[in-house]
């Protein structure tokens, strides 16, 4: 069953999980950076007490 599984298949297999993680990585940090910011706790209270 792992015959075909030869050291040089192996390494790419990491190199490419590697990668894919990366990637991944990457397009959470790009969402998470420009994502709007929720609203500062002192806007909150002060928008609570001009009602």
């Amino acid at each position: 069953m792992l015959q075909s599984l030869t050291p040089d298949f192996f390494d790419t297999l990491i190199v490419v999980v590697i990668i894919i993680g990366i990637a991944f990585a990457v397009v959470r940090l790009y969402r998470d950076f420009t994502r709007p910011l929720p609203p500062e706790h002192n806007q909150i209270e002060n928008h609570r007490t001009e009602d």
